[in-house]
């Protein structure tokens, strides 16, 4: 139990501190090799801290066990829906000024619509469509922000990245390469510590995979978007959020489905109902006000509380 226990600690740690440097080392790179500032804010940093999404769920599909692999799925969204926004407007009350609206959010209730119709019915040619429909999302995403230079999220992006001292190529590649390391590391440490406490504690592994797997790979998103809300950049904070559960919804399902295709609980299909309302909700609740209140993010909380047991 110890060692059990110890084993999925480690996971954590190495995929927080991992796939931080893998983040900051592939955000540099991007600017060196003249990425879009509004790019790399909106597709690299968000879909670079669901590395440890894509890690966990693939290699819990491929040890078959897919609850584990799409509770991370599907608890990663609401966890960054939910806890991750309800930090941020805890930390500062973010206001919603840009594009991102106009952007990732529709192509976000998008990508979660896809995941929740075809959860059901998982097989390689499901896994197939979700990733072609991922390469259209980074289509259209790119297409629209492309030449957006002036863009409130590009600006941000710009700032936090200049905000670190210059490093070279050699030590961004290291940076890169090493992060990535250690979130694999991390990763396969944290399923075969997720999969024994299921075993122990007689828990479904859906259950696992929705709050430890989840919460853990989630870790990142909520580290990025609480240090870009004290920076007075929330365009950052929220643009990684939204474009972390497109690669979720998309790519991660994608190709956890592909390795291994296999059935869900019941319970895992209802909480993708609730990741999808919550969604909308928070659609609503960004373009009504423009900001997210701090009772908003106790509201958001709750969700995340009353879908715990949904799932069990």
């Amino acid at each position: 139990m110890i060692t059990t226990v110890a084993a999925a600690a480690g996971g954590l740690v190495l995929l927080i501190v991992g796939s931080g440097r893998f983040v900051a080392g592939a955000a540099g790179l991007s600017l060196r090799f003249g990425v879009p500032p509004v790019v790399i804010g909106g597709v690299v940093v968000g879909f670079g801290t669901s590395a440890p999404e894509l890690l966990a769920s693939t290699l819990a599909a491929a040890a078959g066990s897919h609850d584990i692999a799409f509770g991370n799925v599907v608890g990663s969204n609401i966890a960054n829906l939910t806890l991750v926004l309800g930090a941020v407007a805890l930390v500062a009350r973010p206001v919603i000024a840009s594009g991102v609206l106009r952007r990732e959010v529709p192509v976000m209730v998008a990508a979660m619509i896809s995941l929740t119709v075809v959860l059901p019915r998982l097989g390689r040619a499901i896994g197939i469509v979700l990733l072609v429909l991922f390469a259209a999302a980074m289509a259209v995403m790119l297409r629209i922000t492309s030449g957006q230079e002036a863009d409130q999220l590009g600006e941000e992006t710009e700032r936090e990245l200049h905000r670190h001292a210059p490093r070279s190529m050699v030590n961004l590649t290291a940076l890169t390469l090493g992060g990535l390391v250690a979130t694999v590391l991390g990763a396969h440490l944290l399923v075969s510590g997720a999969r024994s406490l299921a075993d122990v504690l007689h828990l479904g592994e859906g259950l696992v995979g929705f709050t430890l797997v989840a919460v853990g790979s989630s870790l990142p998103e909520i580290v990025t978007g609480i240090q870009a809300a004290r920076r007075d950049e929330p365009d950052l904070a929220i643009g990684n959020v939204l474009g972390s559960n497109v690669f979720n919804s998309l790519a991660v399902a994608g190709v956890a489905t592909v390795v291994s295709p296999g059935a869900v609980s019941v319970g895992l299909t209802r909480a993708s109902w609730v990741m999808l309302g919550t969604g909308a909700i928070v659609w609503l609740l960004m373009w009504t006000a423009r900001r997210l209140e701090r009772w908003e993010a106790v509201a958001l909380f709750a969700v995340y509380a009353a879908t715990i047991p949904i799932v069990a």
